[in-house]
């Protein structure tokens, strides 16, 4: 009944178009035309409808806890629960092959462009690498989508965008917010990229990353 509750509070401030007027019977392929262009019209009006109002804080969980993105579930809250800061090397899990990581998820793992490659992790079954950007370390998880979810808890407040991976859908979490891995305990969060590659959920991470250069090495992983 929550969830409910914000949508329709969600569909209340939404500012939606008129009713257009119908007209008069058309030949069937005239008919097909129209229908197809009403649909094009149609899916870009909900797009920038939910751009809009996902700009509001308020509407934010609603339209997350509605939607999520692959195996990442993104809930708002008010006050964010007890978590510590843990570095990113902790609780990878054992090394494990290439072989291994593509039974895990169901295809060959993404790898970004180094040599040598970075050493694969699995933990849950989600699998992991670490690699240095910049100086910096950078996590890359990777998640099928028989995998549980993964939980993200921030305020209305947390900085967050959608936008694209080249041609995939993706989040960024530009403040700090607690992440909950499956059978893991609640921890602190930097700057997150979250995309959805087909079936694959991948998520970058790095305290120091911005959101210009996640984008650089999100696309050149492959």
């Amino acid at each position: 009944m929550e969830l409910e509750s914000e949508l329709r509070a969600l569909a209340a401030d939404i500012e939606w178009p008129q009713t257009p007027a119908l007209r008069p019977e058309l030949a069937p392929g005239r008919r097909l035309m129209r229908r197809d262009r009403a649909l094009v019209l149609a899916v870009a009006f909900v797009a920038a409808a939910l751009a809009a109002a996902f700009a509001v804080p308020q509407s934010r969980g609603a339209i997350l806890r509605f939607l999520g993105l692959g195996a990442v579930h993104v809930e708002f809250v008010e006050r964010l629960p007890a978590a510590q800061e843990r570095p990113l090397t902790e609780g990878l899990g054992p090394t494990i092959s290439k072989a291994v990581a593509r039974d895990l998820l169901g295809r060959p793992p993404l790898l970004p462009p180094l040599a040598p490659p970075p050493t694969l992790h699995a933990q849950d079954g989600i699998v992991s690498l670490l690699f240095l950007h910049e100086g910096n370390p950078v996590l890359l998880s990777e998640i099928s989508s028989r995998s549980r979810l993964l939980k993200k808890i921030a305020l209305p407040s947390t900085s967050l965008r959608w936008l694209r991976v080249g041609n995939d859908p993706a989040i960024w979490i530009g403040d700090r917010h607690v992440v909950v891995f499956p059978q893991a305990m609640p921890q602190l969060a930097g700057h997150v990229l979250v995309w959805q590659h087909g079936r694959l959920t991948l998520r970058l991470e790095g305290a120091h990353i911005s959101l210009r250069d996640a984008l650089i090495l999100a696309e050149k992983i492959d």
